[in-house]
């Protein structure tokens, strides 16, 4: 998986529009745009922070799929560990999990 893949994948998971992480970001609509299309740019250092921070994941992960501050830690290796398991679950199954989760927090 790269950059642009991670990026969308972390969008959808947040339930987010393209347009509402730009804005988050405070990167222009096109320039996003051009992170996540056919075109797979990839942001600059700066640009590259402000979008892992709208969407509260680290640049590391963005770009390497990895996050060692979460390694660190035992339970967020545990839900890294879970959210690897998802990736393999059809999306009626991640529906299902998604309202199970909602319904105890």
């Amino acid at each position: 998986m790269n950059f642009k893949e991670r990026l969308r994948e972390e969008i959808e998971y947040k339930g987010l529009q393209l347009k509402e992480v730009s804005a988050l970001a405070g990167v222009n609509n096109n320039t996003f745009l051009s992170y996540v299309d056919a075109r797979g740019s990839l942001p600059n250092v700066e640009i590259g922070v402000k979008i892992a921070k709208a969407l509260g994941v680290s640049v590391e992960y963005l770009v390497t799929g990895e996050d060692s501050e979460l390694s660190r830690d035992s339970k967020h290796s545990d839900i890294q560990e879970i959210l690897n398991d998802l990736q393999s679950l059809d999306k009626e199954k991640i529906s299902f999990l998604k309202k199970m989760i909602h319904s105890i927090v």
